[in-house]
């Protein structure tokens, strides 16, 4: 009897207890290991990966951001786990579950595990609006992602930011799966949202891995205006099948600040001010979180906040306002 691929889930983890449980909950319905790469995290996610029997804790020793490392670490020990077994890499955050109907479609998943090594499998991961009854979806394969790995022990060669997260192979095939789609919560909480896209932003300045535009535009909260035609309602097998199983995704509560706040602020400490005021991210009130780090003992930078004066911040304005504008346009022209 030949023995089925392992289906081995890779997430790395930083204070992620807000649908860690969710994740794991459902996760565990299909995966046959979830190692989780934890962060230093200050919350609960290490007691809740402890209730779920599939989870593999390994940790992540790293202070900073290091979306690289953590992608190799993961792999690594994904690799010294099963060395003998066919392995399936998945790469999931831990906002991104799968929806509930996908697991009907056992073919799909004996499919995948009968697929050869060096194969890619691209899905469709879908991100959910706030409400949660719209969603922001792609218009063909060309939108999918490459989540999923075949592994043929080929080596990662991941990017500082924004990396493929498991290996490639030039020579593999590519898989588009389209019954099993991947839904992302991350507008159930926007706050938190929009603190990842300022974060995000400060790293693509330090790390130098874009320039001004992309910093700007690719974490502008106003880009949920540019495709609306990708906005759809969101299909109710998606999440019914999971409110079914009394695993509960209505609602999540928002922290007055995020992780990725202070860790802003230790980039001002490290940088100044001024490095950051063409970016995108002053619509914020960098004041209370400088006073809420404070308070708990956490790095603050020089008081007081030095923001962008009031001719690069209208010039900055008007240049936003005319790409919103171009964009726009070249909607309605596209259609």
């Amino acid at each position: 009897m030949i023995e089925k691929a392992k289906i081995i889930v890779l997430t790395p983890v930083k204070n992620e207890d807000w649908i860690l449980e969710q994740f794991l909950e459902v996760t565990s319905l299909f995966a046959d290991c979830i190692i989780i790469a934890d962060q230093q995290s200050t919350d609960n996610s290490r007691v809740i990966c402890s209730k779920f029997p599939k989870v593999h804790l390994i940790n992540n020793n790293n202070d900073g951001f290091c979306e690289d490392a953590r992608q190799v670490l993961l792999i690594e020990t994904a690799r010294k786990i099963f060395p003998q077994e066919k392995r399936i890499l998945l790469g999931l955050d831990s906002d991104e579950l799968i929806s509930a109907d996908s697991l009907l479609f056992k073919q799909t998943w004996d499919t995948i595990r009968e697929l050869e090594p060096g194969t890619s499998l691209y899905f469709e991961r879908s991100d959910l609006l706030n409400d949660k009854k719209k969603c922001i979806r792609g218009n063909s394969h060309e939108s999918y992602y490459p989540i999923g790995y075949v592994d043929d022990g080929n080596s990662h060669k991941p990017t500082m930011i924004h990396s493929r997260r498991v290996p490639h192979n030039p020579a593999g095939k590519d898989m588009y799966i389209d019954d099993i789609k991947i839904v992302h919560f991350i507008f159930s909480r926007m706050k938190v949202s929009y603190s990842k896209m300022r974060y995000y932003a400060v790293l693509e300045n330090v790390k130098k891995t874009s320039g001004f535009y992309i910093r700007r535009y690719a974490y502008n909260p106003t880009k949920l205006n540019f495709n609306m035609n990708r906005i759809e309602n969101t299909p109710q097998e998606w999440l019914a099948g999971w409110e079914n199983r009394n695993i509960n995704l209505k609602v999540f509560k928002e922290p007055k600040f995020s992780y990725q706040d202070f860790e802003v602020l230790k980039y001002f400490k490290e940088y100044g001010y001024s490095k950051f005021h063409v970016d995108n991210i002053w619509d914020f009130d960098w004041e209370a979180c400088w006073y809420a780090a404070h308070k708990s003992g956490r790095e603050v930078p020089e008081w007081p906040i030095k923001k962008p004066n009031k001719v690069v911040s209208t010039m900055l304005r008007v240049i936003d306002n005319l790409y919103v504008l171009s964009r726009r346009l070249r909607f309605i022209q596209s259609n």
